[in-house]
């Protein structure tokens, strides 16, 4: 009997603990009052959408609580959150003016308490237009005419991403001065954050990386935020579309962590010194690329807010890390970065957003404040970077010139030396060049005084002897004419495509006529295709070809080996004419090509030749666009490879 006596005292206690909870204390508006926050109001979040007109809400009165007794719970859809407002207005003032902390509210319905029923008196929805509102403000705005006396109110509303609303209720002076204090803090603020993009657009066309690329993005983002969150752009922008608005506000908060997470990945250089945390950051970077359309989709950034809730963990390694770090801008970078973890993840995302945790009525204001801060903390990081690098590149630069003053006196010695050789060569050359004149002019000087005096024997011969000398010295002056001037004797070439391997048979027959076989021997290697063929002029590479051969027959000495060979590389004909006879020194390799070279230094002609050869060989080679080298051979003496360019080779088949 007892224990039945406590159960119906339990009930009765939990009954009208329920009506008390249900008596809502009315709100009372005197003359002094200017602005009421409306948080003593009875609040119902309809998680699981009970209510479907105002009329039910008599039913679930004993639910509606003090808004910090509300059960609070994450959800990735919108839903509607109802306020009761019982007002007690003893105030002369019958227009109230009511905001809610937000630009836009994807859903809003205020009804007035008439005759035991609720009255709608405003409505709207996603897609409604700017010019709709009852208040041309770029910030929510409604007003209401609140009767003397006791009066109650019922709104339903649905705020971005489920973030608690700051309802108030304002006089029309203090809605004036807020309104205008808010536009201009707004339009303050973006000036602020354009400014800054500004100077990170400057210091982008001066430094152009990836990193400062994403920093610009980031930043620009940002500033579409403020635009966004302060109303602007749904009113200048796009105010016929309500719906777009919407999505353009999910695709902001959507797209930001992306550049976020990018520029922080790039200012630390993760990829080069902690590839593991890069790693982690290229994962959390494409999952938030692929949560992009799914908000859009959704049309809510739960699942955004949640992935931005367990990368927390990942920022905060990512501060212990960065502090330990001795670059420059690395502290000032890692104290942004703790600014974004208590503003942004901790305070709006995890407190606010998607659970409502903690009630944070300004959470707008969190997320431009936050926001400011790190942008402004980012760019003085990345001022003292670029500092650091700008010092940096003086060091180099000062190096640069020293190396530059050396590399200038060094050059200096060697354009001097280069002189003094030169002068030395011209003095040779004409040295040579009048020893080489003298010797057939002399003879002809002779020879015409024999002519002169009566005392030859043959006169025919004579003659004969004197043209030859004439003819001789005439070649001597054409082939150094050709060997000393610019004349392009490409021009002259006659060029035509011509089966290589046949061809140094032929000249190789030609080379065997000047053969002594008593003296020397000549040997051919040539396994070329015998469909290869190239163009270039058959005359003149035979001429040089033979002249080589010649060479080596006049100064290998008696029983010289000679052998010929030749081969395609992947560019080039390389053909190759090598002597068993004796090796020449570095610098007779050097100046074998010039003209005059002999290497005897009396210049004797008992060996015969003006030491032209080998200078017209490599003329006529590089006419051909190829080139001539030396080197000694491995049969003992002197080894010439004449190498010719394939660039126009064209493989035919017979």
């Amino acid at each position: 009997m007892r224990f039945i006596l406590l159960l119906l005292m339990g009930c009765l206690l939990l009954t009208g603990h329920a009506a008390l909870a249900a008596q809502q204390q009315r709100i009372l508006l005197g003359d002094s009052t200017t602005e009421l926050t409306l948080r003593d109001a009875s609040f119902f979040y309809d998680y699981d959408k009970q209510i479907k007109e105002a009329d039910d809400v008599l039913r679930f009165a004993q639910h509606f609580s003090a808004l910090n007794e509300v059960e609070k719970r994450p959800q990735h859809a919108l839903y509607s959150k109802w306020a009761w407002l019982k007002l007690d207005n003893r105030s002369n003032t019958t227009d109230w003016v009511m905001s809610f902390g937000f630009a836009r509210l994807p859903k809003l319905a205020v009804y007035v308490l008439e005759d035991g029923r609720f009255k709608q008196i405003h409505t709207q929805d996603a897609a409604a237009r700017f010019e709709q509102r009852p208040i041309q403000d770029p910030q929510m705005y409604l007003p209401l005419a609140i009767k003397p006396g006791h009066s109650e109110y019922l709104i339903e509303f649905q705020t971005f991403a489920n973030a608690p609303a700051n309802l108030r209720l304002h006089s029309q002076a203090h809605y004036l001065s807020t309104s205008q204090i808010s536009i201009l803090t707004n339009a303050s603020l973006a000036g602020v954050v354009a400014a800054i993009l500004l100077i990170v657009i400057v210091n982008l066309a001066f430094n152009r990386n990836t990193t400062n690329v994403f920093y610009a993005l980031w930043t620009f983002l940002f500033l579409l935020i403020v635009i966004d969150m302060a109303g602007f752009t749904f009113q200048y922008f796009w105010p016929n579309h309500g719906f777009f608005s919407g999505q353009f506000s999910i695709a902001l908060m959507a797209i930001v962590p992306i550049f976020h997470l990018l520029f922080v990945r790039g200012f630390l250089q993760l990829k080069h010194y902690h590839p593991t945390l890069n790693t982690f950051y290229v994962g959390a970077t494409w999952l938030y690329i692929l949560l992009v359309p799914t908000a859009l989709y959704l049309q809510s950034v739960y699942y955004n807010l949640l992935a931005s809730t367990f990368i927390i963990p990942l920022f905060v390694y990512t501060c212990l890390w960065s502090f330990r770090q001795k670059g420059p801008g690395m502290r000032t970078f890692t104290y942004s970065l703790i600014n974004h973890l208590v503003f942004l993840n901790l305070l709006t995302i995890v407190g606010a957003s998607y659970g409502n945790l903690i009630d944070l009525f300004q959470i707008t204001s969190f997320i431009k404040v936050g926001y400011l801060i790190e942008v402004l903390l980012f760019t003085v990081a990345l001022a003292l970077q670029h500092k650091s690098l700008q010092g940096q590149l003086v060091r180099h630069l000062e190096q640069q010139v020293n190396a530059l003053n050396r590399t200038v006196v060094s050059e200096r010695q060697v354009v001097n030396e280069q002189v003094n050789q030169l002068k030395a060569k011209e003095e040779q050359l004409f040295t040579d060049l009048s020893h080489e004149l003298r010797t057939p002019l002399t003879v002809m000087k002779i020879q015409v005084e024999s002519l002169q005096y009566n005392i030859v024997e043959n006169v025919e011969d004579s003659y004969a002897k004197l043209m030859a000398k004439i003819d001789e010295l005439h070649k001597f002056i054409d082939q150094l004419m050709l060997v000393t001037t610019d004349k392009d004797v490409a021009n002259i070439l006659n060029k035509e495509d011509i089966k290589v391997a046949h061809f140094i048979n032929e000249t190789f027959q030609t080379c065997m006529t000047y053969v002594d076989p008593k003296k020397a021997r000549l040997e051919i290697t040539n396994r070329l295709d015998p469909h290869f063929t190239m163009q270039f002029d058959r005359r003149s590479i035979g001429n040089a070809i033979l002249e080589v051969v010649k060479n080596a027959l006049k100064y290998g000495g008696d029983g010289v080996d000679i052998k010929m060979s030749a081969q395609v590389t992947e560019q080039h004909l390389v053909l190759r004419i090598e002597d068993s006879g004796m090796p020449l020194s570095y610098d007779a390799h050097r100046q074998l090509f010039q003209p005059l070279f002999r290497e005897e230094a009396s210049r004797s002609s008992l060996s015969g030749g003006k030491g032209m050869g080998l200078a017209v060989c490599k003329k006529i080679v590089e006419c051909h666009g190829g080139k001539i080298e030396s080197h000694n051979s491995l049969l003992g003496g002197l080894c010439i490879e004449i190498i010719l360019p394939t660039s126009e080779v064209d493989v035919a088949l017979a």
